[in-house]
């Protein structure tokens, strides 16, 4: 029965193809402009995360300690090791990264000082930190280490009388690390060989650091201090939390905040972002949702002259046996096939603007970085890092337009519907 209804109702339409483009026009319309509303923001929010870095850093999250917290400051949550050992039971988390700094120390080689941010890190962690090494390799066993690439470039002469940068090869000529502290009868010294295995990519966040095992650290730090540190009161200066995914970071950041921390890093800015542009689709998306409403009135107004024009026909219909829900189906077929039309007209739109405009975008992004080396810039953003796609559509987007045609449609045809399907027959027989 449905589908003999459906027939009914499709050529019913088709005996008004002008009034079905018109009306379907306003539907494409709407739907074109909620597509590729949308679709800019997914693309504007693609260019903001390839300009933030990798996958890795987008999964970092830095873990502070709440200085707001409401209470006994003595019993405010602290990076000890038990609450550390708690991150690792958290939903999403891969790793969780504490270090400690080392209190003093300079690096020496031959005749030359260098100075280094020095941290201690079990060095089973050092690959979950997203560090790429330019050469070598991380750390196997005790006593290995990795150096940041400008460590090496900037060691220098105490004895010259004007400073100058001088470059070595950490890799061949192994630094010594020399720790000083002030007793009552002087300086007291401390040297240590260091063996250097790895040396990190230059350009990041590393350039300066040096990696040592944890525990050397401590035991120089109890050194300096001259006296041993307390498993009780030891806390972690530092703690990275490395998710699974982007798609957790938000619910580890969650749970590592209701423990009573601040969380920072990119993975947390990544939150930010992603509310960002989640709230500014949304408007967007009302924006192009207007026009949708204006087109709901347009497709109500061409079903209520439909029945206004068929008035007998629909008589005739129940005179020989059909039921009002038998006409109410097939007002309804119409109104969601005008919605569902103009949904596939819409998309094609959209399709198609979506192509000549990121073409426009690919071909002014190659002409300003090729002629004047600058970047092609929309919105403050450099959308020449994701060649030039400022719009986006998804298939799912896709999908989402075409079911909300079809539904304005239908909702927009249910009064006109209900109207003819409650008419009387004798009625509607007599109308003129």
């Amino acid at each position: 029965m449905f589908y003999e209804l459906s027939q009914l109702a499709i050529s019913n339409l088709l005996r008004a193809r002008a009034r079905l483009a018109m009306t379907a026009g306003g539907v494409l319309v709407g739907t074109a402009a909620v597509i590729l509303l949308i679709a800019l923001t997914i693309g504007l929010q693609q260019v903001a995360e390839a300009g933030i870095g990798s996958d890795v850093s987008l999964t970092e999250i830095d873990v502070y300690l709440n200085w707001n917290f409401q209470g006994d400051p003595e019993n405010a949550p602290k990076l000890d090791i038990a609450t550390v050992n708690s991150f690792w039971k958290i939903a999403g988390v891969e790793a969780v990264i504490p270090t400690i700094g080392l209190q003093s120390g300079y690096l020496v080689v031959d005749k030359y000082y260098g100075g280094a941010w020095t941290q201690g890190i079990d060095p089973r962690l050092l690959p979950y930190m997203g560090i790429v090494l330019e050469s070598g390799r991380f750390p196997e066993k005790a006593g290995e280490i990795i150096i940041g690439k400008a460590v090496g470039q900037n060691f220098y002469d105490p004895n010259a009388t004007d400073w100058a940068p001088v470059e070595i090869d950490l890799l061949t000529q192994s630094p010594t690390l020399v720790l000083e502290r002030y007793d009552p009868e002087g300086v007291v010294t401390k040297r240590e060989k260091l063996t250097v295995v790895g040396i990190i990519q230059a350009g990041g966040s590393y350039d300066y650091s040096v990696y040592l095992p944890i525990q050397d650290v401590i035991a120089y730090n109890e050194w300096y201090t001259g006296s041993p540190i307390d498993p009780k009161k030891f806390v972690y200066e530092n703690v990275k939390v490395r998710a699974k995914n982007r798609d957790v970071t938000n619910d580890v950041s969650s749970a590592i905040k209701k423990l009573g921390f601040n969380t920072g890093g990119m993975g947390e800015f990544l939150n930010g972002l992603n509310s960002f542009f989640g709230t500014m689709r949304l408007m967007l998306g009302g924006v192009g949702g207007v026009a949708l409403l204006v087109a709901a009135f347009g497709v109500a107004n061409t079903m209520t002259m439909a029945i206004l024009e068929r008035t007998k026909e629909i008589g005739l219909m129940k005179a020989i046996g059909a039921t009002d829900r038998d006409v109410l189906t097939i007002f309804l077929i119409e109104a969601g096939l005008v919605g569902f039309v103009g949904g596939v007209s819409g998309v094609g739109t959209a399709l198609f603007l979506q192509s000549v405009i990121n073409q426009a975008v690919a071909n002014a992004s190659l002409s300003q970085t090729g002629d004047m080396g600058n970047p092609m810039m929309f919105l403050p953003l450099d959308v020449s890092q994701i060649g030039g796609n400022l719009m986006v559509i998804p298939s799912e987007l896709i999908l989402f337009a075409l079911v909300l045609a079809t539904m304005v449609g239908v909702c927009a045809g249910l009064y006109p519907a209900l109207r003819a399907s409650r008419m009387p027959p004798v009625l509607a027989l007599k109308s003129e």
